[in-house]
């Protein structure tokens, strides 16, 4: 991936890995963990940390939604499952509809 498509937001109003991890939501048919979602970006390599930060802050801004695996009677601590909190059509619509509110 080219370094100046790193710094551009996409027309999603989104950066470019959490355009990335959104496409990758979009298209899931269930639920992902971190790991899925790195597995599945269409991105220059990136840490697992770096993906579970960006998710986070997809989450923070209503567009996943997560719950808890508590991983009951299996090794290891609980992990987070996501999923897009709407469809992809639903986000540009609603995009459309604030910049709507913004025209004269």
């Amino acid at each position: 991936m080219q370094s100046d498509q790193r710094e551009q937001r996409s027309p999603l109003g989104l950066g470019p890995l959490e355009t990335a991890i959104m496409q990758v939501m979009w298209e899931a048919d269930d639920w992902l963990m971190i790991r899925d979602i790195r597995d599945r970006i269409d991105y220059a390599p990136v840490a697992y940390m770096t993906v579970s930060k960006v998710t986070s802050i997809l989450y923070g801004k209503g567009l996943l939604i997560r719950r808890r695996d508590t991983r009951a009677g299996k090794p290891g601590p609980a992990a987070w499952w996501y999923q897009a909190a709407r469809s992809m059509n639903e986000h540009i619509g609603e995009l459309i509809a604030q910049l709507m509110d913004y025209s004269p």
